[in-house]
C-alpha cells in the first residue's frame, strides 16, 4: 500500500501540523510513528515516488521527511517541494546514512536524522525542527479580512478587488475578473482599524475562473512591513485564543510553565 496515516493520540499542544514521510523502511516507520505522535504531526506515509511528488506539489505540508535511501527519489521530492507554491518553505528532514549528509543538505534539507534511527535521536531532531515549523506556520497563517484594494496588474491595468485574507507572505484577492498566473501586481490597502496604507508588490501564484487570486509578496517597504507584522500578530493571537476550548485552556497554560 503506497499511503497510510500514522496514528495519533492526545497531545499537550493544540497546534496540529501536517507532514509527509517518504520511506518503506519498517524500522524507520516504527520509530517515526512514536516521535511524530508526540509532536502532533499528522503524517501521511508514502512509499511510492509518484504519490510523494503529488503531495509535495499540491498539498500544504509543514514537514517533509525523506528517507535518503538512494539519491534519485529523495532529490526529486525535495526539489519538487522547494519549487512548489505550497511547500517552498516547508521544513525538510532527511533521514541519512553515512556519506549522504552533504548531498541532502545541498539539495535543501533543513535537518537530518542519522541511520540507524532510534527514538531518542529522532525526537531530538524533530524537537529542533518543531521551532522552524512553528515559525513557518506563523508566517503562513492567514487572517480573514474584507477590505477594498487598489491594484494594478501587469498587462491588465487597474482592477477592482477586495482583500479576503492576508498573511506576512501574501494575500488572497477577489477580483471582478479572472487573473492570469505569474502576472506582477502592485497594490495598496488599509488594514481594518488602521489608517496606515500598506503598499505591496507581488506575483499571482494561483487563480481561478471566479476571480479569486493568490498573490505572493515580493516586496513590502520596511515601515509597512513593521505595521503589517504588528497587526497580524495581534489578530492571530485573537484567533488562537478563540480556537482553544475554554475547558482545556488552564491545563495548557499549566503545562507551558
Amino acid at each position: 500500500m503506497a499511503r497510510n496515516v500514522l496514528p495519533q493520540f492526545s497531545v499537550t499542544s493544540h497546534v496540529r501540523f501536517d507532514g509527509l514521510l517518504f520511506s518503506n523502511d519498517t524500522h524507520l516507520l516504527s520509530v517515526m510513528s512514536q516521535v511524530l505522535r508526540d509532536f502532533s504531526i499528522e503524517t501521511e506515509v508514502c512509499s511510492k515516488i509518484g504519490s510523494a511528488l503529488e503531495m509535495v506539489t499540491y498539498r500544504r505540508l509543514d514537514a517533509v521527511i525523506v528517507d535518503w535511501e538512494d539519491l534519485y527519489s529523495p532529490t526529486r521530492i525535495v526539489r519538487a517541494a522547494r519549487q512548489s507554491s505550497p511547500n517552498s518553505t516547508s521544513t525538510i528532514v532527511a533521514v541519512v546514512h553515512p556519506g549522504s549528509e552533504t548531498h541532502a543538505l545541498l539539495v535543501g534539507a533543513n535537518f537530518m536524522i542519522h541511520k540507524p534511527a532510534n527514538v531518542d535521536h529522532a525526537r531530538r531532531c524533530v524537537r529542533a525542527a518543531y521551532g522552524t515549523m512553528l515559525q513557518n506556520r506563523r508566517r503562513a497563517a492567514r487572517v480573514p479580512v474584507d477590505v477594498p484594494v487598489e491594484a494594478r496588474v501587469a498587462e491588465v491595468g487597474a482592477i477592482e478587488a477586495r482583500l479576503s485574507d492576508l498573511s506576512i507572505g501574501g494575500m488572497a484577492l477577489q477580483c471582478k475578473q479572472p487573473l492570469q498566473m505569474s502576472l506582477e501586481v502592485l497594490a495598496h490597502f488599509s488594514l481594518p482599524g488602521s489608517q496606515h496604507i500598506i503598499r505591496v508588490s507581488g506575483k499571482v501564484v494561483n487563480a481561478d475562473s471566479t476571480g479569486r487570486a493568490g498573490i505572493r509578496f515580493s516586496y513590502i517597504p520596511e515601515e509597512d512591513l513593521d505595521v503589517l507584522e504588528s497587526w497580524l500578530a495581534t489578530e492571530l493571537a485573537k484567533l488562537e485564543k478563540a480556537e482553544i476550548p475554554t475547558q482545556y485552556a488552564p491545563n495548557h497554560m499549566d503545562r507551558s510553565r
